[in-house]
């Protein structure tokens, strides 16, 4: 089989499917670590100290893969930049998950756990590395055959991994829980893709010498992160987004079944029923423009719909509706629509950040992305919570909370989104933001030998 290689001009189709599916089968991997907060209660009664394990990923977010991302920009190795860093995380994770469910008490559980978080960070540079591979003028149609596997990974992890934690299955070999079998499968999982990144996957060296440093340490890491004046309006464009994709979070299936009455099933039956659509027909159809659009146009006509689709639903409901509940109908008829519109921003986003993003500054740009996202959505988070607790005390008696008003600090979060994408959209067509992940992509010519595709 033909190496896949980075910094070609275009590359076989083939190439993209082989990416895109490494890449699914490390978010399969990802739903299957959900059951650790399972294998947590087992050993740990209180949530609190649950709750603080898992948020260690925001710290090492910053700690680990911050530093790993910009070390990438900066090294060099016969295995290449970026690779070295996904296959020792690889290896680990497949490591760790083979070793979680022996774990027999709650320290060496949680010493388990706690690897897992830091070499996920350690394995950051999987996306960029990706980036490198494909390249701009194809980034529209992978991104949008990412998404439809995206999907297709709901829809499996549903059926295969949900509900499966407590299963027990006997064999002539003996009695293997459902908990081993989800952790065991995930380690194969990962393993397979440590296998074909190592034989098959192939960092070409830059020409261009790396970008200076501000210094060693994780203290030149972050003061490198924002030193970079050209990667400012990339983390401008990314802190709209992520405003404009505020969503309820934990507050949503409250507002469903404890505010309007439905059940887990009903829930699950929307989202279903949405997902199944998006598969079939949005996504295909949206893929089609996807390297055929201006990126920065399709994706604001995402955010817009978006938008629009949110201030008509909670119009719709709080004026419209006498009681102020919609049907099952009713929520996927706005659900839909508002997914289907923002597929267009959900496809087009990544391949639009990297356009700008300079080849040789990838990884630090990345670090600087996780910084501004992680702080946005710590932000926004705990805000829609805020709002929703004093949204009520003012217009409910105590004890009773309207998760729906969350919706005006969504559409208050996505305006002012907008506001800075509009700004953001005024800078490129006066040129004074270049798309310089595309104009300085292609640097290395292919050769003979050198993995023409």
């Amino acid at each position: 089989m033909q190496q896949i290689e980075t910094q070609h001009r275009r590359i076989p189709w083939r190439w993209v499917f082989l990416l895109t599916f490494l890449s699914q089968a490390r978010i399969l991997v990802l739903f299957a670590s959900g059951s650790m907060t399972f294998t947590m209660r087992k050993f740990i009664e209180s949530p609190m100290v649950i709750n603080s394990v898992s948020s260690l990923d925001v710290l090492f977010n910053l700690l680990v893969a911050a530093p790993c991302l910009y070390y990438s920009d900066r090294i060099w190795t016969r295995f290449g930049r970026r690779l070295p860093f996904v296959l020792v995380s690889f290896l680990v994770l497949a490591a760790v998950l083979v070793l979680l469910p022996l774990a027999g008490s709650a320290v060496p559980m949680v010493v388990l756990i706690t690897l897992w978080l830091v070499f996920w960070d350690v394995g950051s540079t999987f996306d960029t590395l990706v980036m490198e591979i494909i390249p701009p003028e194809q980034r529209g149609r992978a991104a949008a055959i990412g998404a439809w596997f995206f999907n297709l990974i709901i829809m499996l992890n549903a059926v295969v991994i949900s509900g499966r934690f407590d299963d027990v299955v006997r064999s002539a070999f003996g009695v293997l829980r459902g908990e081993a079998l989800i952790y065991w499968w995930a380690a194969g999982c990962i393993l397979f893709c440590a296998l074909f990144l190592a034989l098959f996957v192939r960092e070409r060296r830059p020409p261009d010498p790396p970008p200076p440093s501000r210094g060693g340490g994780w203290r030149g890491a972050f003061a490198s992160l924002f030193a970079e004046r050209t990667l400012w309006p990339v983390y401008l464009l990314v802190f709209s987004t992520v405003l404009m994709q505020t969503g309820l979070g934990a507050i949503d299936p409250l507002l469903t079944t404890e505010q309007w009455g439905y059940s887990k099933q009903d829930l699950g039956t929307n989202v279903f029923v949405g997902g199944l659509i998006n598969l079939v027909v949005v996504i295909p159809l949206v893929g089609l423009l996807a390297d055929r659009m201006d990126r920065l146009r399709m994706f604001s006509i995402g955010v817009v719909g978006v938008l629009l689709g949110q201030v008509a639903y909670y119009v719709f409901v709080q004026f419209l509706l006498p009681d102020r509940r919609p049907t099952i109908a009713h929520m996927i008829l706005f659900g839909q629509f508002m997914s289907a519109i923002g597929q267009f921003s959900g496809i087009a986003l990544q391949p639009l950040i990297f356009d700008y993003i300079p080849r040789d500054k990838m990884g630090t740009a990345q670090a600087g992305l996780n910084f501004v996202r992680s702080i946005t959505r710590l932000l926004t988070l705990n805000g829609i919570g805020l709002w929703v607790t004093f949204y009520s005390r003012l217009f409910l008696p105590p004890g009773r909370y309207d998760y729906f008003s969350g919706y005006l600090f969504m559409i208050l979060m996505n305006l002012l989104g907008c506001l800075f994408l509009g700004w953001f959209a005024l800078q490129v067509r006066r040129g004074k933001i270049l798309p310089l992940g595309r104009t300085g992509f292609h640097m290395i010519e292919d050769v003979p030998g050198g993995g023409r595709p």
